[in-house]
């Protein structure tokens, strides 16, 4: 069966864009925007993610300020062979700043999908991650009973690990979730990762935002690393808490894209 084969390469030097290579499903477009950072939008020509499809993505920031995001919400859909895979690589050096923050992930029933992010940064970079999973689309009375989902994440300054974390969904999806060491039920899972010199600033912030009454919050900071938590019942309301988050991190709005 023919599959989906796409992969970005993407590097920025100050102003000057220094690679930009695209091919089969992913494109990249980089707006003109007016704000503090420079935008880039990534899209998935497929229309989604199955079985056997391969994704590599690739972006190297080097002082500047850059803003990495998904022109919509990306689907994982029914896998009838091996898993897809997808691939995140992110490189930071002379003082760069990279916010990555694609619109969410839907996972379908029955998809299959191998996923790592990978950060390699300098110790006068700073970084923002927000990473979203949903499992089914509520408003059209989806479950997910069976499915396969790692998620990978090994994050690096100067050569050194300083963050990993793995995520696997698997087997009866339902009692996984529904577990007191699941999440409770939820269906919308969201991390976000903030790294750099400054990073004690922002816990105080962060802390003023995270009550709500549509998701549970949690924030740890520790070793310049702020981590963000947050689960929800409801999609909706779930992404307006998150929007709030990352709009008082980053102090101002958030990728046009994601505003419409």
């Amino acid at each position: 069966m023919q599959r989906a084969n796409g992969q970005i390469k993407f590097g920025l030097n100050g102003s000057r864009v220094t690679r930009l290579y695209q091919s089969g499903s992913s494109k990249i477009l980089l707006p003109k925007t007016y704000g503090a950072m420079r935008e880039a939008v990534l899209l998935n020509t497929a229309g989604g993610i199955t079985g056997g499809d391969i994704v590599d993505i690739s972006i190297e920031a080097s002082d500047c300020r850059l803003v990495a995001t998904s022109q919509t919400a990306e689907r994982l859909y029914k896998s009838s062979m091996h898993p897809a895979r997808i691939s995140i690589d992110l490189n930071l050096d002379k003082a760069a700043t990279l916010h990555w923050l694609p619109q969410e992930t839907i996972i379908f029933d029955g998809a299959a999908v191998d996923r790592t992010i990978n950060l390699n940064m300098s110790a006068d970079s700073s970084c923002l991650i927000a990473e979203t999973i949903i499992l089914g689309r509520q408003a059209m009375g989806e479950k997910i009973e069976k499915c396969y989902f790692t998620d990978n994440w090994r994050l690096y300054k100067e050569g050194i690990l300083f963050h990993a974390e793995s995520l696997r969904i698997g087997d009866d999806v339902e009692a996984l979730l529904n577990s007191n060491a699941g999440i409770n039920g939820s269906r919308m899972i969201s991390t976000i990762i903030c790294v750099g010199a400054n990073t004690e600033y922002l816990k105080p912030i962060i802390e003023k935002n995270l009550a709500s009454e549509n998701s549970m919050c949690a924030a740890t900071y520790l070793n310049e690393k702020l981590i963000v938590r947050l689960v929800s019942n409801y999609s909706a309301g779930g992404r307006t808490d998150l929007n709030k988050i990352l709009c008082a991190l980053r102090g101002h709005p958030m990728p046009r894209v994601w505003q419409t």
